[in-house]
Parts: C-alpha cells; structure tokens; sequence
C-alpha cells in the first residue's frame, strides 16, 4: 500500500488554497536552507524515495491549526450544515446535513449569512438559476471549479425569514418522500428480477 500519491497542480491552485486556508504551514518547519549536516537526511528521503522538490502535504483530520481549525484540507460539518461539492458544478453535488462529519478539500461548507436560512441556502443551490450560474462561472482551462468570490458574487431575492424556513421544510420534506420512494422502486425492481431468474431457471 503506497504511503504517499504524486498530483501535479498550478502555482495558482496551490496559492489558492493557502489563502482560503485549505492547506497550511505546519509549526515544525523545515528551514529553507539546509545547513550541510542535513545532507545525510536528504540522502535518505531519497533511499526511502519519498518524492523531493515537491510540496508534501500531510492530511490528518485530527491535527488542529493554531486557532483551533481543522488541518489538512478537511472541513468539519454539523447537522442543519449544507455541503457544496465545488469541482465540477454541473454534476450538481450538495447535501443538507443530518449527521457530524468531515469533507474534504473539494467540497465548501456553507453557513447561512444576513438573515438567510440553511433550508433555503439549500434549496437555492438546487434552483435552475444557481446551476445556469455556477456552471458559467466555473468554465476554465483544466477542471472546471467555482470559487468563493464566484460564490458570493451571486445575487438572489429572498423572502422574509419565516418563508424561507417553510420553503426549505417543504423542499426537504419532498426529498425525504423522493427517496422513500426510490428505496420501494428498487426493492420492487429486486424482486422482479429474482422472480424472473426462478422462473426460467
């Protein structure tokens, strides 16, 4: 089992993720010029062949920064939060979520903010504007991604407070009933498909 993957990136993409804090420096730091003693140190990594002139990036959802964040790309998300999956908007990837859990590096954790809701932020990412949006925002050389600044540069009409939480209970609740129903769709579609294997046995 390999310890560590190769993937190349832009300078840009790695700047990128430095300013919004997806990736960090850790306190240890290797300085950036090594005294000749550390010759012997190099000459092992290169023995053990971990990859040298690269950024090496440690992922451990349990190593806390120094404000107490998360390190190493993965975002933590609660019950009520929505999920935004940022690379490839046109494949439409988002949840409201019911548990605790971790995303990673490719995925924005949103909070509602001046007055919008959680359900109706979800809903919203689900409207036939917000895709048309975030697919033309997102067409670029490479993979197609959407930024935070795209993100907040996006403007909607919301309702008052009390309308947005019965739009999002509403949507939520629909849902809910959508996949109920596609759980009894493919259990009957189970079922078919055994009966029909006895059958022509």
């Amino acid at each position: 089992m390999a310890k560590y993957s190769v993937n190349n990136h832009s300078v840009d993409n790695i700047i990128s993720w430095i300013n919004s804090g997806e990736i960090a420096i850790p306190e240890m730091q290797r300085p950036f010029v090594w005294a000749t003693s550390k010759v012997s140190d190099l000459m092992d990594s290169l023995y053990k062949g971990y990859p040298v002139g690269y950024l090496i990036i440690w992922e451990n959802p349990d190593v806390k920064l120094k404000n107490g964040t998360l390190s190493s790309g993965k975002f933590r998300f609660r019950p009520g939060d929505v999920v935004y999956g940022k690379i490839n908007p046109q494949l439409g990837k988002y949840f409201y979520a019911s548990v605790d859990g971790l995303t990673s590096a490719d995925a924005y954790v949103f909070n509602g903010k001046n007055g919008i809701s959680q359900k109706f932020l979800f809903s919203l990412l689900q409207t036939a504007d917000f895709f048309k949006y975030s697919v033309s925002v997102s067409k670029r050389s490479g993979m197609p991604k959407i930024n935070r600044d795209e993100l907040n540069a996006y403007s909607f009409l919301a309702p008052n407070a009390e309308e947005q939480n019965k739009i999002g209970d509403f949507l939520l609740e629909l849902d809910h009933l959508i996949t109920l129903q596609q759980r009894v769709l493919k259990k009957l579609q189970n079922i078919k498909k055994s009966m029909l294997e006895k059958m022509f046995v």
